[in-house]
């Protein structure tokens, strides 16, 4: 079975984990109809086949600190793609970014503490390429990877 080749059993154990990944292996052998054993076996399978790539705890930013959200689209010439790595390797508030086709080449999403903290960062950003900013209002919809 390939990473990308999930049966019936694996999208279960997947969402059961995606509802509480701190279940207990009989807690998730019961929400999947196993033993504890079986669901041991294809756990440890979904991780070495790299399906589950890790645990991870889902956190407020606003209670850290960090309640504005923005998302920053970046256009970057050729020269300067390689810069793009260093910049964010040193701003751990930069989140998620994705490199994409149409006008822009990256997008990303930044948590900041207040507007002279984002416009720090975005200030960095725009050292590498030019940036267009956009503050988030609300998270509408923010769900785990279907285990199609």
């Amino acid at each position: 079975m390939t990473a990308g080749a999930l049966d019936d059993i694996d999208r279960r154990l997947i969402a059961a984990l995606q509802q509480d990944a701190r279940a207990s292996l009989t807690a998730l052998a019961a929400a999947i109809h196993l033993g504890a054993s079986a669901t041991r076996v294809r756990l440890l399978s979904l991780e070495e086949r790299g399906v589950i790539t890790g645990y991870t705890a889902r956190v407020d930013p606003a209670a850290c600190g960090l309640p504005l959200r923005a998302v920053v689209r970046m256009k970057v010439h050729g020269e300067r793609y390689d810069q793009v790595a260093a910049v964010l390797a040193r701003e751990p508030q930069i989140v998620r970014c994705v490199r994409v086709t149409g006008e822009a080449c990256y997008v990303a999403e930044v948590l900041a503490a207040d507007m002279p903290d984002l416009a720090r960062i975005t200030g960095e950003l725009a050292r590498v390429g030019s940036i267009t900013t956009d503050l988030v209002y609300e998270v509408v919809v923010d769900r785990a990877v279907p285990g199609r």
